[in-house]
């Protein structure tokens, strides 16, 4: 007999938190059709009431800061110091949603008398207006499941959508945690849905029904490429944040315990799982040996351990299929002549996958040809510049990449060879502004996020045309 519900298990130490429903497709379909009435309702809802929701959804997060954090920690494996910040810049995001909403929604008043063809434009006003799409399917990863359902939801109900949620298995109480805030904010019970289930059941539903308008998608590129063709060839507007293997190349006149401390934090915060995590450090040969030195240092000094200790640094990967991809990611490297070193072990309980450099990898290693979602660092000696550049450059991905030099002329001439969405020079690759464009070029996605741009992404743009009589 088929389970009704699911497990949530934590991932640092392998015990049952909750439970959630293993929906049928019958019932993701009536859901989807319960969202399409709340979008009837919130589309009509004047802006003024549906910012007031949003400002109270990040009143009521940083009240419930603490006790969200928590199941954070709990759920993905977040050290709580990190999972508190993640509550914190959800907050903000409704926040952002809420006073950007009227600008982005502002639409134009166009001068048609500027153009001769069509005849009479003296006599006409043009105006536009942008208007929500419909039913939004937004679905989840498991490395931010508080942040970007804000990052999917905040714009979704800012705009006049409403919001079917399918979270990651790995991660859904999260999601049903805020789908909780957003009633008590006030927001009608029908516009945001949370659905759960296996994606090999319900999955294409959330994509394919006739009802959704858009797809927004957080995953892997594998995953997200295929949902985009099914859904572009059903004429469905797609937003695809994707995968990334960001690189950090770190010039020899650059300030090393800076690069250092940064590029640290940059690989094994959250265990490596971050999208625009530093998955690659590019070094200058006159400075590897050095630099390689204090980064090996600074790693074995983080401590591995129980996300909800204060003083945890790392925690755990997220689940056994991301230990294992990890491991034949070692073993790769390994046959193939890699210098691999651990430097770090957590807890012989949950899982805690070992921090590791790869030195001087080659450019057919899975460390470096792939995306690696975890905690393992692969740095790269280069002789020059160019070289620099066409390692960062070699992979499928283009997601965010960092510069450390102390010559910014030299920095902002690399950046105009780097293939990413975004260059960071003098910081860390994990820095993201969330009002502000986030995404990156070849297959690391379509579209991007980032308050406004999602807004627009999430609205239709509609001329009305007045021939004055």
């Amino acid at each position: 007999m088929m389970s009704e519900v699911i497990e949530v298990r934590s991932p640092s130490n392998l015990k049952v938190i909750g439970t959630v429903k293993r929906m049928s497709k019958d019932e993701v379909r009536g859901e989807i059709e319960e969202a399409y009435k709340g979008f009837e309702i919130i589309s009509k809802m004047p802006l003024y009431k549906r910012t007031a929701i949003l400002r109270k959804v990040s009143e009521i997060l940083e009240r419930e800061q603490e006790r969200l954090a928590k199941l954070l920690a709990m759920e993905a494996g977040k050290p709580i110091r990190d999972s508190r910040v993640e509550v914190m810049r959800a907050s903000r995001l409704f926040r952002q949603a809420a006073e950007e909403a009227s600008i982005v929604l502002e639409g134009k008043n166009y001068r048609v008398d500027a153009y001769e063809y069509p005849p009479g434009n003296e006599n006409r006003i043009v105006i536009s207006t942008r208007e929500p799409i419909g039913v939004v399917s937004a679905i989840l990863p498991f490395n931010f499941p508080i942040n970007s359902f804000a990052h999917k939801v905040a714009p979704a109900l800012a705009v006049g959508n409403s919001v079917v949620v399918k979270p990651s298995l790995n991660t859904p109480l999260a999601a049903i945690e805020m789908r909780k805030i957003l009633i008590e904010a006030g927001l009608p019970d029908s516009v945001v849905r949370v659905v759960t289930g296996y994606s090999s059941e319900i999955g294409d539903e959330v994509v394919t029904h006739p009802l959704i308008g858009l797809i927004t998608l957080t995953g892997s590129t594998q995953t997200g490429l295929r949902i985009a063709s099914k859904a572009v060839s059903l004429g469905k507007r797609i937003i695809m944040e994707l995968g990334g293997s960001d690189p950090i190349i770190v010039l020899e006149d650059a300030n090393i315990e800076r690069a250092v401390s940064i590029a640290v934090r940059a690989r094994f915060e959250y265990a490596g799982q971050n999208c625009n995590a530093g998955k690659r450090i590019i070094v200058r040969e006159e400075i590897a040996d050095k630099f390689t030195k204090a980064f090996n240092e600074r790693v074995k000094a983080l401590k591995v351990g129980d996300p909800l200790d204060e003083t945890t640094d790392v925690g755990p990967v997220i689940n056994k299929e991301s230990f294992e991809n990890l491991s034949s990611v070692i073993e790769d490297a390994k046959s193939k002549g890699g210098k691999v070193e651990v430097l770090n072990k957590g807890p012989e309980s949950g899982y805690f996958f070992p921090l590791t450099v790869v030195e001087n990898p080659s450019l057919d290693m899975l460390v470096l040809k792939s995306e690696v979602f975890g905690p393992v660092a692969p740095i790269v000696s280069v002789r020059s510049d160019e070289e620099a550049i066409q390692i960062a450059n070699s992979t499928d991905y283009g997601l965010q990449s960092a510069i450390f030099s102390n010559d910014v002329n030299r920095a902002l001439k690399i950046s105009r060879e780097l293939k990413f969405g975004a260059v960071i020079i003098n910081d860390s690759t994990r820095l993201r502004w969330d009002s502000l464009p986030f995404g990156g070029f070849k297959k690391t996605g379509i579209g991007r996020e980032g308050v406004r741009d999602t807004m627009l992404e999430m609205t239709e743009n509609k001329l009305i045309a007045i021939t004055l009589l």
